[in-house]
């Protein structure tokens, strides 16, 4: 599937030779993502059997990157982002530790169409409406020094597809420009599979199936400049 994407956009990207073209990269954050995952996160750290247990970073944000080029013929820019969260809840004494880290990563193939609604000084504010596509890995570490040192590490792995809407301030200096924008992305997330076992899939204590949760708010500032 990876492949498929990386050959429509390498397509693309030729067709647009000779027209006037953007590059750009920009870093970015969101919160109020990844729900799911967190109150999975609380089960685990509910059923380890030590006082004293203490979560931080309970996917609580993601920060990532992205780069990618814009089409000024057809308003429409194609990119690739990197994304990651997580959480960890852990443990320590003199008789030894207990640690249970959560990670996921998301790489995500996308474009948005974006219209200009008003210009505000040297600068365009503009609209624009998105759909993506990512593929995320998640992984559950749990290490245990204390009655054995023990270290279990599972992969799980969705695709998960969305849209979105994103609202940007645009200002070129010359053949380059700064960005910084917010949006919000809401996200249809899969089932979470198991690397190892086929049809094997992460649940909830009842039953009911784990998702990603990517859905959220995201901002960030990008930099870029005229290649054509």
């Amino acid at each position: 599937m990876k492949n498929i994407i990386f050959a429509i956009i390498l397509l693309s990207s030729l067709n647009c030779y000779n027209q006037k073209v953007e590059l750009f990269f920009d870093v970015n954050g969101g919160i109020l993502t990844n729900l799911p995952l967190r109150k999975f996160h609380n089960e685990l750290a509910d059923d380890i059997q030590f006082n004293g247990i203490k979560t931080t970073d309970n996917f609580n944000y993601n920060y990532g990157f992205s780069v990618g080029f814009k089409v000024n013929s057809i308003n429409t820019s194609f990119f690739f982002s990197q994304k990651v969260a997580g959480s960890k809840s852990s443990l320590a004494d003199y008789s030894g530790f207990v640690s249970l880290t959560n990670e996921i990563k998301g790489s995500t193939f996308g474009a948005y169409y974006e219209k200009e609604i008003k210009k505000i000084g040297k600068g365009q504010l503009l609209l624009g409406i998105k759909g993506v596509i990512t593929f995320s890995d998640l992984t559950l570490s749990n290490k245990n020094s204390i009655i054995t040192n023990t270290e279990e590490v599972l992969i799980f792995k969705s695709t998960d597809f969305g849209s979105g809407l994103l609202l940007s301030y645009k200002t070129y200096f010359n053949n380059i420009f700064i960005k910084p924008f917010l949006g919000f992305d809401a996200y249809f997330g899969g089932k979470l599979k198991f690397e190892e076992i086929p049809d094997a899939h992460l649940t909830f204590e009842n039953g009911n199936d784990v998702k990603t949760g990517w859905t959220g708010i995201n901002g960030g500032i990008g930099i870029g400049f005229i290649l054509f």
